[in-house]
């Protein structure tokens, strides 16, 4: 098991998701100015909102990390360990969010697990229908497409823009977890993305 979580990066992995989820408060106030083409201004999009890309990024690099070859011929069942992980990655970072939001009375911290949990199921649909490289891309793409189309007049996003809404949203909670739940069945059903 610690080959394992050497293999995949682990400890990286739960560095860029102990600092996302502990410098979001810290960032509340923070926008990162995004063009908009379709409201008419430069918006700014919330950086606690676009921060979990990055340990969405590390999570899907981390579970490609190791050789597919040996993982294939691995007497435990390699699936069953890495929905595992991601189980409890998206548990902890739902409780994490809702620790801040409550102590800390951080509005956006359910946003943030939210953004988490949908970045990741997005990275592991993307890998499950191309190769495993293009997940991470796909995500650190996510936030910018939807800044640069996901909001329209007013500065309101889409309801298509589920990463820009903020902590009330319940469709774009329901996107995120429906994406976050099929991500985690591509993995659970080895396909393409497993042959590497």
């Amino acid at each position: 098991m610690i080959w394992w979580l050497r293999v995949h990066a682990a400890p990286a992995c739960l560095a860029a998701l102990a600092a996302c989820l502990l410098l979001a408060p810290a960032l509340s106030s923070s926008e990162l100015p995004l063009p908009s083409l379709f409201s008419g201004l430069s918006s700014g999009v919330p950086v606690p909102l676009v921060a979990p890309a990055v340990p969405a990024c590390f999570l899907l690099y981390g579970l490609d990390r190791g050789p597919w070859e040996t993982e294939a011929s691995a007497a435990r069942r390699v699936e069953r360990t890495r929905v595992t992980a991601l189980i409890a990655v998206g548990l902890a970072a739902v409780a994490v969010a809702a620790a801040e939001s409550s102590l800390l009375d951080f509005t956006l911290g359910p946003a943030v697990a939210r953004n988490l949990l949908g970045y990741v199921g997005v990275g592991l649909l993307v890998r499950r229908v191309s190769q495993p490289q293009y997940g991470p891309v796909a995500v650190a793409a996510l936030p910018l497409v939807c800044a640069l189309l996901g909001v329209g007049p007013g500065g309101r996003p889409y309801a298509w823009c589920w990463p820009l809404h903020g902590s009330g949203a319940a469709g774009a909670a329901a996107v995120a977890g429906v994406l976050y739940c099929a991500g985690l069945v591509t993995l659970v059903r080895p396909g393409r993305a497993a042959a590497g």
